[in-house]
């Protein structure tokens, strides 16, 4: 007996033994997890601090809204840049598939990480499953039992309709439920789309809306008003704007006349043979598609200097000749508010503009009804260099809104660096020492 207890007591401390390797193996599983996200981590920040110094590789307007402080799974927790619908974003570059370097368009944003389409795509899915799941489980609850439907008692969770038939019988029936809607940036969900665009001669087909419209890394400025261009009192008061504002904002700055019909640069146009074919054979204009096209390229590749663009355009003489392109541009209402003071200036620029007055003035009457919403900036002053500062003034905004704060130059980005190499080493140390430790034991 006494030889089969030592027996088993020998038995027991292996058993117990095993068990703590076991244990000892799993802490240890977790701590090179720990470690691997750790490490991931500064290598995402590492690449972060870098980015703060790359130039802009292109821009985003967003057509979703997206709420990284609700669901921060980004590669650095709380760096997801959040955003509305139409806002515009700066990537810097595509860390991987699921997100990009980049910031929100404003005023002291920082660099982040940005949800790229592909990670917008998978949370768009999960949105309409979940969406499918409620909808199912309130069909559910209100179908109900069978039994319960001729217990009105035992429901406990809603009310019930009684209504008489033609027999003189009474129905009990569960009471319709109401569909509650969540707000936008009231529910839990991290994203949030726009309306869904339909089309077709119906409207029954719904057209799929990109998350993104990649647009110019600065929107061009384009002035509008006070009338057409081509006569004397817009061309002159616009080109005053354009003086006023290169002595305003000299070497930041770039003024460029644009000859081509731009307003024929709509996306779906140019993305589709069939409409591009038909647009050469209608139009009148000297300016073809090819030309718009390659006039667009140049605008983009203009403000990928991150200087302020200003376009003197020919043919633009409405907002809505820009809202179907890519170029999503700022429009500047040059207005002249009295009808008489516009007449007056006309006049005393002789016979041959006064000839043309009717025309002047029913394009500055329906620049008068546009909304509101379609101008970014109104200019009413009364003076032209009031007007002038007003628009240096926002435009001031936008360039500080365009532009990092606090930018790094290129001598503090060694120092920088080393930092974070150097804080990367104490941890991986640190790392070794536990990693030795559970060893031991």
């Amino acid at each position: 007996m006494k030889g089969r207890a030592m027996y088993m007591g020998r038995q027991g401390s292996g058993e117990s033994g095993s068990g703590y390797s076991m244990r000892s193996s799993e802490v240890s599983l977790d701590e090179e997890r720990e470690h691997f996200r750790r490490d991931t981590e500064r290598q995402a920040l590492f690449q972060l601090e870098k980015a703060k110094t790359k130039p802009v590789v292109f821009a985003v307007k967003t057509n979703v809204a997206f709420d990284g402080s609700l669901d921060d799974d980004s590669p650095v927790h709380g760096s997801a840049v959040s955003f509305g619908i139409g806002d515009y974003l700066h990537v810097m570059e595509r860390y991987d598939p699921n997100w990009w370097i980049g910031r929100k368009v404003q005023q002291n944003c920082d660099i982040g990480f940005i949800p790229s389409p592909a990670k917008l795509e998978n949370l768009r899915l999960q949105l309409a499953q979940n969406k499918s799941a409620k909808a199912y489980a309130q069909k559910s609850a209100q179908s109900g039992d069978k039994l319960g439907r001729f217990m009105p008692q035992r429901n406990k969770e809603g009310n019930v309709k009684i209504t008489i038939n033609e027999d003189g019988e009474e129905v009990v029936t569960p009471a319709e439920c109401q569909e509650t809607i969540e707000s936008p940036g009231v529910g839990t969900s991290t994203l949030t789309e726009g309306k869904q665009k339909k089309k077709g001669i119906l409207g029954n087909k719904v057209e799929a809306v990109p998350p993104y419209d990649v647009v110019p890394s600065m929107r061009p400025v384009v002035i509008i008003g006070p009338s057409l261009k081509g006569y004397e009192i817009t061309d002159m008061m616009q080109k005053a704007l354009f003086d006023h504002l290169k002595r305003r904002f000299e070497g930041r700055i770039i003024i460029t006349r644009v000859s081509a019909d731009i307003s024929l640069a709509k996306k779906s146009a140019l993305n589709n043979p069939s409409k591009r074919a038909l647009i050469e054979r209608t139009n009148s204009r000297s300016s073809n598609l090819a030309e718009v096209q390659n006039e667009i390229e140049r605008i983009f590749e203009l403000s990928k200097s991150l200087q302020l663009v200003v376009l003197d355009c020919d043919t633009i003489n409405h907002p809505s000749q820009l809202l179907k392109t890519s170029l999503n541009p700022i429009l500047v209402y040059l207005q002249i508010s009295s009808p008489k003071v516009l007449q007056r200036l006309i006049k005393s620029r002789g016979k041959a503009q006064t000839k043309n007055m009717n025309v002047q003035m029913v394009a500055a009457e329906k620049l008068a009804q546009c909304p509101l919403e379609m101008w970014d900036v109104i200019l009413h002053e009364n003076s032209l260099e009031e007007a002038s500062d007003h628009l240096c003034s926002w435009l001031e905004e936008y360039w500080a809104a365009t532009h990092t704060p606090g930018r790094q130059t290129k001598e503090n980005i060694p120092a920088q660096n080393i930092n974070f190499r150097h804080r990367a080493t104490e941890e991986d140390a640190e790392y070794m020492r536990m990693r030795e430790r559970y060893e031991e034991e």
